[in-house]
């Protein structure tokens, strides 16, 4: 069971990255794109990050498809976005209820800060900070690394499918 959901898991985060080196637009479209999708994370989207993130990212100009990849990439890590937040807003305003560590990331802390001015401060930060360096890091390097990573997910699913091919079961057989 263990082995069947990490293969599923490995899948989906392969197809995503591979979504995201087929895009064959600009650069500097695709870099915007998947930074302004990425950032969206930052803020409570209430289960339409991936949505919105797409929108954001053709409202300013971006790859919309690329938006959506980067939308994708952090939304299993909220719970760890919301303690940054919490934590580089808390060095500008003092929080209402205390977050020592990501464990104290519950309902009850998230309705009690999430709106609040350190949980704001912290995301509007954070945002600038890692949206500015995921868009300057892809714009460099997007061109450059595009066709050896093409190449090396090709070569990397054939070898996949080869070694790790799920058994079917009688049903999807027939």
């Amino acid at each position: 069971m263990w082995k069947r959901l990490w293969l599923r898991t490995e899948r989906c985060f392969l197809y995503q990255v591979v979504r995201l080196f087929r895009i064959r637009a600009a650069s500097e479209k695709v870099a915007r794109g998947f930074a302004l999708g990425l950032i969206v994370n930052f803020f409570p989207t209430f289960g339409f990050g991936v949505l919105v993130s797409g929108i954001v990212a053709r409202m300013f100009g971006g790859n919309a498809m690329a938006g959506l990849v980067g939308g994708s990439v952090l939304t299993f890590f909220w719970p760890l976005l919301f303690y940054f937040n919490i934590k580089v807003g808390g060095l500008f305003y003092q929080p209402d209820v205390a977050v020592e560590e990501v464990g104290d990331v519950t309902e009850k802390t998230v309705g009690a800060l999430v709106w609040g001015k350190t949980f704001t401060v912290g995301a509007i930060i954070n945002c600038i900070v890692v949206g500015l360096f995921v868009y300057y890091s892809l714009r460099l390097m997007y061109a450059k690394i595009r066709p050896g990573m093409l190449a090396y997910f090709r070569h990397h699913a054939k070898d996949h499918q080869r070694r790790f091919r799920l058994p079917r079961s009688a049903s999807e057989r027939a």
